[in-house]
């Protein structure tokens, strides 16, 4: 009986998986799609990083605030206020990972890189365009849900389907 047991614990433990390999874009673990303005990451060390250190003083070297979200199919619009005078471009930071609810549903950080900025009280409006096809290599065919985060503020947007979101 003691070994029928041990048979049945083991088949169990060996049937137990970690991951689903659907979940990490076939297989491609890391790649970046850069484009006017922005660069797509995905990383899922990247993306724990920037998690576990939100609104840390020394990743934000810029002040930048999130206007607007827009989705139209696979077009991803974010208009972004930012200090005048500073030059850089966005990174938009995913993990990978497609979250199963309906529809599915992807968290992106949103941070800048601004190497140089002169830091005014002005602002100017960046409106940058994701191709969501390019992004996610093709995997953009259906209409799914977006989590983004600012990554130097507790903000979260919430973009279900083709939305419209001005702030």
């Amino acid at each position: 009986m003691n070994a029928v047991f041990r048979f049945f614990l083991l088949l169990f433990l060996v049937s137990c998986s970690v991951g689903d390999a659907e979940d990490t874009m076939d297989g491609k673990e890391l790649y970046n799609v850069v484009g006017p303005g922005y660069q797509f990451t995905v990383d899922a060390g990247k993306y724990q990083r920037l998690d576990f250190k939100r609104m840390d003083p020394s990743l934000c070297q810029v002040n930048f605030e999130l206007k607007g979200i827009k989705r139209t199919e696979k077009e991803l619009t974010l208009s972004i206020e930012r200090p005048k005078g500073c030059v850089g471009k966005y990174e938009l930071v995913w993990d990978g990972t497609w979250q199963e609810s309906s529809p599915r549903r992807m968290q992106l950080y949103l941070t800048g890189m601004f190497p140089s900025c002169a830091g005014s009280s002005e602002t100017e409006l960046d409106v940058i365009k994701v191709d969501l096809d390019r992004a996610l290599l093709g995997a953009s065919s259906d209409l799914f849900t977006i989590y983004l985060r600012e990554h130097c503020s507790f903000r979260d947007f919430n973009c279900v389907g083709n939305c419209d979101l001005s702030l």
